[in-house]
């Protein structure tokens, strides 16, 4: 089953290569080609974990990778959008800390899932959801403020979580 891995695997890495085409696509104002991209990676991200399970080839590399292209995909679009001024730099730095901390935690705790990580990569892509579709200062600051919000419940979740694990 291990040969089977590939498959999830190839999913998984259409999220890396739909960056350079929704950027490309955003750059031209192309908003609808945009959206139906974003919901195509929204997909392979919930079929990568379908198939690997319904194959038999789950791994930690999977889950790993799974959420890497997550990141590279999230992390590129909202650098983009950072890089036209839409959003902060510490915006991007919040979104690479929640990566690390979810690295982190996953090795320490030896538990791939994160239903908080699962929380906040979703908000991400509402985030880019909206500054597609409403480009406002208001939605900007709703975004920020929002990410902001999920990254400080993240760290107290995972603080709950290893404080549990040194009680044990």
């Amino acid at each position: 089953m291990r040969k089977l891995i590939i498959i999830p695997t190839l999913v998984s890495s259409f999220r890396i290569l739909f960056l350079p085409l929704f950027l490309c696509l955003y750059s031209s104002v192309n908003l609808i080609p945009c959206l139906v991209l974003l919901g195509f990676s929204a997909a392979t991200d919930y079929f990568d974990g379908y198939i690997a399970r319904k194959l038999k080839a789950s791994s930690r590399f999977g889950g790993y990778y799974d959420a890497s292209t997550d990141f590279v995909f999230v992390f590129g679009v909202f650098a983009f959008f950072s890089f036209k001024g839409d959003y902060p730099s510490w915006l991007l730095i919040l979104i690479a800390e929640s990566f690390v901390l979810f690295l982190v935690s996953s090795s320490l705790l030896k538990k791939m899932y994160d239903p908080v990580g699962k929380y906040t990569g979703s908000a991400l892509y509402i985030g880019i959801v909206l500054t597609l579709i409403f480009p406002s200062q208001a939605v900007f600051s709703f975004v920020e403020l929002a990410f902001l919000t999920f990254f400080l419940v993240s760290i107290g979740s995972h603080a709950v979580q290893f404080a549990r694990k040194a009680i044990r």
